[in-house]
């Protein structure tokens, strides 16, 4: 039997000409962001969105090299899980290119016959790796089988990843000065509450794994990259930088923790606008940087295929 693996995201903009496609396409989402509104003014209002944001987001592009390497650095997981695990690596995003639907036909091509889904979130939401695979089933379900991860949070290899990455961050820390903030991707806050997503609960999960390693030092979690007019999760990066230097830190070493590889919302929201901010605090500010090549992540990309194949051998 033919098999191969899809990895999948939502994508970012690659250059500032996607940047109004791509935020069109995920304000559309209403699984994502629902405006309360009925669902015919959805794409609508996703359209004025959009249109109204691209103009204010696009220096933030350029600030960066003026798109996000995200699909890029998605696309060289994927080759280098293509190595280890010896299977064609499909990669496709929701919102950008390499478009979902496009790549699900370019499976279909191959003859694929059993595909092993893996989203490129380690903590499962409804709203991210839960769309991904909505639209993954809609595109490919009962014409290729599916074996799909929903949560790879746990994963021995990715805590792993954390801790090395934090560990050469914290070399020149003190615990008793020094505050470790997770710095998680925000969510519409109906989502967890009304329907009982898990993404906070993974996200402690995670961090809980994570700590372990640091007994000693003090941590908190907070939420970045809130868009559009709802109430999302809390307390925000921002509040939690101003409460860190209230509790008479010095210093704030900040993982992304819900991300894979860098894009927009490490570069340019927590490199730039919060290192900004932290420098107007006082705080000596340290951001780590994701190495999204490293063997361990890969690692813990192919450990979660390996378990999807051994249950088909059983």
């Amino acid at each position: 039997m033919k098999e191969a693996i899809l990895l999948t995201y939502m994508g970012a903009p690659s250059n500032t000409k996607e940047i109004k496609p791509f935020l069109y396409r995920l304000f559309s989402d209403r699984d994502l962001i629902n405006f309360g509104v009925p669902s015919i003014l959805q794409k609508p209002l996703a359209f004025l969105i959009a249109t109204f944001r691209t103009p204010k987001v696009k220096p933030q592009y350029e600030a960066i090299g003026g798109g996000s390497p995200l699909v890029k650095y998605s696309l060289e997981q994927a080759s280098l899980l293509e190595k280890e695990t010896g299977l064609k690596v499909f990669t496709g995003m929701l919102y950008s290119n390499p478009l979902l639907e496009n790549v699900a036909r370019e499976i279909l091509k191959n003859d694929v016959k059993r595909l092993y889904v893996l989203t490129l979130y380690p903590q499962f939401s409804k709203a991210t790796a839960g769309a991904c695979i909505r639209d993954v089933k809609k595109l490919l379900d009962n014409k290729v089988e599916l074996k799909i991860k929903e949560s790879w949070c746990r994963n021995k290899s990715y805590i792993q990843w954390i801790q090395a990455l934090l560990k050469s961050s914290l070399e020149s820390s003190t615990p008793e000065s020094t505050a470790i903030l997770f710095s998680a991707h925000s969510l519409p806050e109906y989502l967890v509450k009304e329907l009982n997503d898990p993404y906070i609960k993974e996200i402690k999960d995670t961090v809980k794994l994570v700590m372990e390693a640091f007994p000693e030092y003090k941590h908190f979690i907070s939420y970045q990259s809130k868009v559009g007019p709802i109430k999302w999760l809390e307390p925000s990066t921002e509040e939690m930088l101003k409460e860190l230097k209230e509790k008479g830190f010095k210093k704030v070493v900040v993982f992304p923790i819900s991300f894979v590889s860098e894009h927009i919302e490490t570069l340019y929201e927590l490199d730039i606008e919060y290192g900004e901010l932290a420098q107007k605090l006082g705080l000596n500010f340290e951001r780590v940087k994701l190495d999204h090549k490293s063997p361990l992540l890969i690692k813990a990309l192919k450990s979660e295929i390996d378990k999807m194949r051994l249950v088909e051998e059983k």
